[in-house]
């Protein structure tokens, strides 16, 4: 199973998670708030000698346009980021 790193948009909690593809955090525990788990792109897709070719072409596709939407809403956050010299 892949292994995911969410972050969240509140408090910054960082947490990985090994869970299947179809599976998608969205509440923090850490702070209790609701739909505020980004996932954070790590690129690593592992899927087992037995996997179906058909449903592993549609979800590795699915796979990538989802970690593309995560990379193109992370470079929009940075963007909009103001960088301090302390």
């Amino acid at each position: 199973m892949p292994k995911y790193i969410y972050k969240c948009k509140e408090c910054d909690f960082v947490k990985e998670v090994v869970h299947s593809m179809q599976e998608k955090l969205k509440d923090c525990e850490e702070c209790d708030t609701i739909d505020v788990l980004r996932r954070i792109p790590s690129f690593s897709l592992s899927l087992g000698a037995t996997s179906n070719p058909e449903t592993t072409g549609g979800r590795v596709k699915d796979f990538i346009d989802e970690a593309r939407q995560e990379l193109k809403e992370e470079r929009e956050s940075l963007k909009r980021k103001e960088y301090t010299n302390d």
